[in-house]
Formats: C-alpha cells, sequence, structure tokens
C-alpha cells in the first residue's frame, strides 16, 4: 500500500485545486494524508515577543483546519479511501521543514500540492512551499497548477 500525502492549504483557490484529484489514478490503493502545516509566527516589538497563534488557539484553529481538510476528503475520496485516510493539523515555524520530515516519517510515495501564481515583487522570490518540495521531498512530487485566466 502507497502513502499519499496532500498538502492543504486552506486558502480557497487551493482548495478547489485539490478538488480536481477526485479519480485521479494516482490516490488508488493508497493511504492518504491530507496535511495542514500552520506557520507560527513570531513578532518582535520594544517590550516582548508576541507568538501568533498563541498555543491557546491551537485546539480551535487545529479543528477549524481538520473541518476543511474532511470537506475536501470527502468530495475527493472514495468511501473506502475515506475510511483509510488521515487528517492531520500542525503547527511550525517552519512548515518547509515540518512537510519534509512528516513525508520521511510515514515513507510517502507521492505528496501532492497546489500551486498558486504569484504576482509582483513576490514573483521575483523563488521560495515558495511547492518549490521547497520540488527540491528537497524525499518522494515523488505531483503539482496541481492553477488554471490560467484567458
Amino acid at each position: 500500500m502507497k502513502n499519499v500525502v496532500i498538502c492543504c492549504s486552506l486558502e480557497d483557490e487551493n482548495i478547489e485545486l485539490l478538488r480536481e484529484l477526485k479519480g485521479n489514478s494516482a490516490l488508488e490503493n493508497a493511504t492518504l494524508h491530507f496535511v495542514h502545516i500552520f506557520e507560527i509566527h513570531v513578532y518582535t516589538s520594544d517590550f516582548s515577543p508576541y507568538i501568533f497563534p498563541s498555543e491557546e488557539k491551537y485546539p480551535e484553529i487545529e479543528e477549524a483546519s481538520k473541518k476543511v481538510m474532511r470537506s475536501v476528503a470527502e468530495y475527493v475520496c472514495t468511501p473506502e479511501e475515506l475510511e483509510k485516510s488521515q487528517i492531520e493539523c500542525y503547527f511550525a515555524y517552519s512548515p518547509k521543514q515540518k512537510i519534509t520530515e512528516y513525508l520521511m516519517d510515514v515513507k510517502a510515495d507521492v505528496v501532492v500540492v497546489a500551486s498558486k501564481p504569484k504576482h509582483g515583487i513576490e514573483g521575483l522570490f523563488s521560495s515558495s512551499f511547492t518549490e521547497h518540495l520540488v527540491k528537497y521531498s524525499p518522494c515523488d512530487v505531483h503539482v496541481l497548477r492553477p488554471k490560467l485566466e484567458e
């Protein structure tokens, strides 16, 4: 049985791309791992650092994230696949490092990620989550690209 990790960004455009996985042969006979990694941000001020989100918010954020991922899983998976699937939410200072560790821990065969277009100055820098996976993933990477607007 192969392990397929599906990286779930919780943005609407990424959710729509992930829904296109319905019926994809790459998901057949696999354990599906729907994973979202929420980035922990540290802000500094003159008085003390501020960490967002705070640990007391973790359960609320995790529950909301899993609810969104469950709706994607229910849409994409057959009932048999849904029964075998796992839905995980993590909090990390470096989501890129956390996903790489997760892929190694579950011995993933494929990781699926939905990319998003970059605009303006953001497009000049090569530091996206998708690009990180393409370069450093210990397994094959399947990138879902957004449709070009005409």
